[in-house]
């Protein structure tokens, strides 16, 4: 049993959710391996152990997060091998286009925050979204719309076993952010 830990991360919408699970179902992936859909997120720190000091730092830590919403553009379901104590698992992602300036500064102004609160986050964050822990093959090529994701909002959550031994998430924090500056392609200029 994993003990209690605190992360920060971002949860797809119900419609961004919806999109992915149609690319899901149109490319006949074995649905019984996905983690639940509620579990479906995007990291953004380190997971730190969940005690009452440390919710109050991350508490802290994510009232003083300063960043602007940013869209990531989920475009392929991708395999991946993972290896960590001795076992070897495949794991399913939904990857995103590039790696937008915005989720760049969304992560610095994340490790800002907790490091104003005494924590590191030593690791390093793809846009990905992981849908399948313990995938039964690998993947071969898969055809997908590419589904656009805007995260506007940062979660502290808590992730813990429940008495059945499923894995859940508890969101403890949510703060919004900034709205994303205008998209200068998209505003017409004024007339002279």
């Amino acid at each position: 049993m994993k003990i209690p830990r605190l992360i920060f991360m971002a949860k797809p919408p119900p419609e961004v959710a919806a999109a992915m699970w149609i690319a899901i179902a149109r490319n006949g992936l074995e649905q019984s391996t996905l983690s639940p859909m509620d579990n479906w997120h995007q990291t953004l720190s380190d997971r730190y152990g969940d005690t009452p000091e440390m919710r109050q730092r991350m508490l802290r830590a994510g009232a003083d997060v300063k960043a602007r919403a940013c869209t990531l553009v989920l475009n392929r379901i991708r395999d991946g091998v993972h290896k960590e104590q001795g076992k070897t698992t495949i794991q399913w992602s939904f990857r995103a286009r590039g790696r937008p300036h915005c989720f760049d500064a969304l992560l610095a102004a994340v490790r800002h925050a907790l490091s104003t609160e005494g924590l590191a986050t030593k690791t390093g964050h793809t846009p990905h979204t992981t849908i399948s822990y313990w995938a039964p093959t690998r993947l071969g090529p898969i055809q997908m719309n590419p589904i656009a994701w805007t995260i506007d909002e940062i979660l502290l959550v808590v992730g813990r076993n429940d008495e059945s031994g499923s894995y859940s998430y508890e969101i403890i924090g949510r703060w919004p952010l900034q709205p994303a500056p205008p998209d200068p392609s998209s505003t017409q200029l004024p007339l002279f």
